[in-house]
């Protein structure tokens, strides 16, 4: 009999969620150094501490992987966006929440940034995080539809500023990598960059049926 079936069901699932954040780490860390087109299921099993089949126990491939700790990403985000008060414009939060989030992860800054920008840059792994965490955007949505006083049912408006936003964030993390953008720092990249969400994103009418913040 398998050791982990003598095991309290409740101290299997801790160590099964474990093995699966373990296994996350590892895709994050190797994409942060490697890049996520290098990185393979073999290496990431071996920098966890696995076989490759204890991998496909938990993951089909390195997108899924990753999506599982992009899914929480997106929902912290989502999260700490429903916090912004209502005095501040929809760009402004947005920006905001943006700055909460690379600074409340300032430690571990490099691979935040570098799951960022795999999502980005992969369609791949954007689908399965479409696919398989189909909610994830969520809660940013619905806020930005709130904010904008229309309806995400019969508008696809606030998804396509999520995703304006998002893109402004991944630039703006990769200007930090540059010496220009390292001088200037976070705070007046986000500035910069979200001060033109408006220019590119005209406010759609507002639903009538529907109160916008004031």
């Amino acid at each position: 009999m398998h050791a982990d079936r003598l095991k309290p069901r409740g101290l299997r699932e801790t160590k099964k969620e474990q093995t699966r954040s373990a296994l996350s780490d590892a895709a994050l860390a190797l994409v942060s150094t490697h890049g996520y087109e290098a990185t393979t299921v073999e290496a990431i099993a071996r920098a966890a501490g696995v076989s490759v089949r204890t991998f496909h126990n938990y993951f089909p491939g390195k997108a899924a992987a990753l999506s599982h700790l992009a899914a929480d990403l997106v929902h912290e985000y989502g999260e700490v966006l429903r916090t912004q008060p209502d005095s501040v414009t929809c760009a402004g939060a947005l920006r905001t929440a943006w700055g909460v989030m690379l600074d409340r992860h300032r430690e571990n800054v490099d691979a935040l940034r570098a799951l960022i920008d795999a999502l980005e840059s992969n369609p791949d792994l954007r689908r399965y995080l479409q696919d398989h965490h189909p909610d994830a955007h969520a809660a940013s949505i619905a806020e930005i539809a709130r904010r904008l006083g229309i309806d995400p049912a019969t508008s696809i408006a606030p998804r396509i500023v999520t995703e304006i936003a998002f893109t402004i964030a991944v630039n703006v993390s990769r200007a930090l990598d540059t010496p220009e953008g390292a001088d200037r720092g976070m705070d007046e990249l986000l500035d910069e960059a979200f001060s033109a969400l408006p220019l590119v994103v005209a406010a759609p009418s507002p639903d009538p049926t529907i109160t916008p913040h004031s």
